[in-house]
């Protein structure tokens, strides 16, 4: 690669990297921890270079100084280049699996990540659990209320409903529209889904998801008691789920009547009967 490659591919890496904390866990990219170097006079050529030893086991690195001024340089010349850029420009380090990443600031701090390569796919694990979410989290001033009630007893019901379903399907979200003007949208079955943003760490993947919505009769919500509405909406969500049924060509051996089974046992936990 060239420089103009290498400095493109330092920061598409970046983007994926999975960042250190003090306690040498990967946390999220808010949380990771950096260590002070300084800069140019009070620049601690030692505290780097220990890192830089300690953390790329082979004889040559890549030096990231931009798109011009960036190369594969050996370990014994890294400091030299650096020391010469530290506090005007920000400085990466990359080993050649581009695996491996330090990114020095301009203000003369640095912080160590890995990228962690994830498969376009994967089989779900005999014996792992269905997560189930239910998400309520776009509403206008007239449908507030109704997320505020329903938070608590989605909560409960996710909580229960993750359990051992067979089947292909590790994740099973479930959104509410309570934004009149939206359209509820059908099931779908995905390999893989990329979650980024949000302070998460680089980019996070989840396995074989199944992913609709649903819509309530919004004249129902405004006329009933608390409890009615409530009622109303885990009424709402099993029926829903009878599209699990017509899914078992991409679903597997999924247990849908064990699934809803606990279902309604879980609602007459909370003192509904809808079934």
């Amino acid at each position: 690669m060239d420089s103009k490659q290498l400095h493109r591919k330092f920061y598409s890496r970046y983007d994926l990297a999975n960042w250190f904390d003090d306690k040498g866990e990967l946390v999220k990219a808010d949380d990771a921890h950096y260590v002070h170097c300084g800069t140019q006079e009070d620049f601690n050529k030692d505290l780097l270079d220990k890192h830089i030893q300690d953390f790329y086991m082979e004889d040559k690195v890549y030096l990231i100084i931009g798109s011009g001024n960036s190369s594969l340089c050996s370990k014994s010349n890294l400091l030299g280049g650096i020391e010469r850029f530290i506090g005007k420009k920000q400085i990466g380090l990359m080993d050649q699996e581009l695996k491996k990443l330090i990114f020095i600031s301009h203000i003369g701090v640095f912080k160590k990540g890995v990228v962690i390569d994830h498969p376009k796919n994967r089989k779900r694990q005999a014996g792992s659990i269905l997560n189930v979410a239910f998400h309520a989290n776009k509403m206008d001033r007239s449908t507030q209320r109704v997320a505020d009630m329903i938070r608590e007893p989605l909560d409960f019901l996710s909580k229960k409903l993750s359990n051992d379903y067979n089947g292909n399907m590790e994740h099973l979200w479930i959104d509410i529209e309570l934004i009149e003007r939206d359209k509820p949208w059908s099931f779908r079955f995905q390999k893989r889904v990329t979650l980024s943003g949000f302070g998460l760490p680089g980019k996070e993947f989840k396995y074989n998801v199944g992913h609709y919505s649903v819509k309530p009769d919004f004249e129902k919500l405004q006329s009933t008691t608390d409890d009615s509405m409530i009622a109303y909406i885990l009424l709402l969500l099993f029926n829903s789920t009878e599209i699990l049924f017509s899914r078992k060509k991409t679903l597997g051996d999924f247990d849908t009547d064990r699934f809803r089974s606990d279902f309604t046992n879980a609602c007459k936990e909370l003192g509904f009967e809808i079934a």
